[in-house]
């Protein structure tokens, strides 16, 4: 079995809230996980928002360098895009076609009064706490139309958010290393434009840190319980011994 990570994160933790036994296949056996289209599109998506933010231009054309750079890197790591994973019609031909609306949705939304906050583009942290450090990467601080100073999440996913737990490490995160407290915080939704805000008063900085470090307890005293309720999507079901996975064999050899 390998050593586990030295740094923990929001994905790692809804990773390991998903399936204690999927994160310790991922992250402490390095079992690989299938690709999916999402993941490019999703990551193009980021990209390409990212370029126009750095340096507004024409959006056809930061988003052809945006998908393009994107799913070179990923065919470079996880092989041809025909093996990919994707979900009824959202393939390849439709992430390229929607991601260039999802570009031009930024666009507009910037346009209606939201500005970029000094330079809190992407800006990436790692907070220490206790005996690890939590690593991130916070896509925009902005300031909205009213002068608000706004805390903000990029969403390419068709599921909408069930909580603010993300926001509020962010919000952790920007009060611990900057001192700097947002008025709002909220997950902009690529597919329609619109922000949706929450209220983070209940994940203050106390309760934050009790989630991460207990978390980090827990993955440190190797307790992983499967999940069986949520296999039906899972990338590595293949390797998992509790489902009878094809590969289970190969997972005993890693550890």
């Amino acid at each position: 079995m390998n050593e586990l990570p030295k740094h923990i994160s929001y994905s790692a933790l809804g990773t390991y809230q998903e399936c204690g036994w999927k994160y310790n296949l991922t992250k402490l056996q390095g079992v690989p996980e299938k690709h999916a289209v999402w993941f490019t599109g999703g990551s193009a998506v980021h990209r390409a928002t990212e370029m126009y933010d750095l340096n507004p231009g024409v959006a056809e054309t930061i988003w052809n360098n945006a998908w393009f750079e994107q799913v070179k890197e990923d065919e470079e790591l996880h092989g041809d895009m025909l093996s990919w994973e994707y979900i009824k019609r959202e393939d390849m031909s439709w992430w390229y076609g929607e991601g260039l609306w999802m570009l031009d949705r930024w666009i507009e939304f910037r346009s209606n009064g939201w500005n970029i906050y000094k330079d809190y583009i992407e800006k990436q942290y790692e907070v220490p706490l206790v005996d690890t450090v939590v690593k991130m990467a916070i896509d925009r601080v902005m300031t909205d139309y009213d002068g608000n100073v706004v805390l903000l999440d990029i969403k390419t996913g068709a599921s909408s958010q069930r909580h603010p737990l993300q926001l509020a490490t962010y919000a952790w995160a920007l009060r611990k290393m900057d001192g700097l407290e947002v008025n709002k915080a909220g997950f902009w939704d690529a597919r329609t434009g619109h922000v949706t805000t929450w209220n983070l008063e209940h994940l203050a900085t106390e309760e934050v840190e009790e989630i991460y470090t207990e978390f980090d307890r827990a993955r440190k005293a190797k307790i992983f319980l499967p999940n069986l309720s949520n296999c039906g999507r899972c990338g590595v079901l293949s390797y998992c011994k509790f489902m009878n996975g094809k590969y289970t064999e190969k997972e005993k050899q890693h550890g």
